[in-house]
């Protein structure tokens, strides 16, 4: 179906054009220079905290859990408002999902409050999301890791508690003390997946302060192996193209060069994306305000520090009203979306979670009642006001 507005749009131009070309010039596709050049790049948006850039967002959570040494027996904490591949990378390891409800409607982040009541001596990473480019409360959840870790040290328990931050919805953003989101606990990751504010089709990023386990997360990103694909190649002349080693099995999650050239591109245009959305965020909410059977998350984006406005999520009266308008937006041209439908409700994750974990009342009501409206660099203020209006007409029609 074409549609008049999209939920996502590419802020692509004669930039990312001239980028993919220069690649196809140099005929050298898989992980190279490029690479490496936007790794350092973004570590400077992360003030500095090591990056390594691989071939999605889902690969970059998969690595860091798996680098951490989660493994059978554990168990995560994670919100179940979440994309599945949240909770899929902690499967792929053995471990299992403990899901944990948000803080309030208005508040659609993991409730450090539900962390520690579900915390266990089998914890091994907490997961918090940063929802659409807003900061989970990092200082919350890391006081309850901190007093955690000192239990186990007094009981005698080895088991080591790590915090791995999904950022994917927030390139750019930072928390009201001004620390970069992905850069804040033990790890963090990325997305750059073509609805992202960094959009280069695929691709992550694992951010990490822990330089040793960024050293093992470089290795296991390309089969364990001590010299990557380009490093030989510029030797081949000589007989150091041969001299490597296998140190471990790693897996194939290196990104292409195509990839990290339309990410640089991307990059130098985050500070617009970002403020763009920003300004089509707050003009959606000066709009809404006040609106009966209407309520806003974030209703305070200022409160927040500097968030990316990856989405615009808007809650309605109930279920049924956010479908009826969101099928009515559609024949009107306007693109919507759902995020998420709570993973402890679909199939796979229904059967593994016990009955007496599934009471996660605040993340059902508010998956029940959300609505993504349309929000990317591509839209106007006139546009934003006909998108509400035409919302308003939905919501308010018999």
């Amino acid at each position: 179906m074409d549609f008049k507005y999209y939920v996502f749009d590419l802020d692509y131009g004669a930039e990312e054009l001239q980028a993919v070309r220069e690649v196809l010039k140099d005929r050298w596709l898989t992980m190279g220079p490029r690479t490496a050049q936007f790794e350092k790049a973004f570590s400077k948006w992360l003030d500095g905290t090591p990056c390594a850039l691989v071939s999605s967002g889902t690969t970059a959570l998969h690595l860091a859990v798996y680098a951490l040494g989660l493994s059978r027996g554990d168990e995560v904490i994670l919100p179940s408002l979440t994309f599945a591949a949240t909770a899929n990378v902690v499967v792929q390891c053995g471990a299992r999902c403990v899901f944990a409800d948000i803080e309030r409607l208005d508040v659609p982040l993991l409730s450090p409050s539900e962390v520690a009541r579900k915390m266990t001596p089998r914890t091994r990473i907490i997961i918090p999301v940063h929802y659409a480019g807003f900061s989970a409360d990092m200082e919350g959840l890391s006081k309850i890791v901190k007093k955690e870790k000192s239990r186990r040290k007094k009981a005698g328990e080895t088991r080591p508690l790590y915090i791995v931050e999904d950022a994917a919805h927030a390139a750019g953003a930072r928390d009201s003390q001004g620390r970069p989101l992905g850069a804040i606990s033990d790890a963090g990751c990325f997305s750059l997946f073509s609805n992202k504010n960094i959009a280069a089709g695929e691709g992550g990023i694992i951010a990490t302060k822990d330089a040793s386990l960024h050293k093992r997360i470089l290795l296991l990103r390309s089969h364990g192996l001590t010299r990557q694909t380009w490093e030989r190649h510029k030797d081949y002349a000589g007989d150091q193209a041969y001299l490597y080693d296998l140190m471990e099995p790693g897996f194939n999650y290196r990104p292409t060069e195509l990839t990290a050239a339309l990410a640089l591109t991307q990059l130098e245009k985050l500070p617009r994306i970002n403020e763009t959305r920003k300004a089509l965020f707050l003009r959606a909410h000066e709009r809404l305000k006040g609106i009966s059977g209407v309520a806003l998350p974030f209703a305070e984006p200022a409160s927040w520090g500097k968030p990316s406005y990856h989405i615009l999520p808007v809650l309605l009266p109930d279920e049924e009203t956010r479908r009826r308008v969101a099928k009515s937006l559609a024949k009107e041209g306007v693109q919507t979306s759902h995020h998420y439908r709570p993973l402890h409700t679909m199939s796979y994750y229904r059967k593994k979670t016990p009955r007496a974990e599934c009471d996660l009342r605040r993340t059902e009501e508010y998956a029940a009642r959300e609505i993504t409206l349309p929000l990317h660099t591509r839209l106007s203020f006139a546009d934003m006001d006909e998108i509400i209006n035409l919302m308003m007409k939905a919501l308010f029609s018999n």
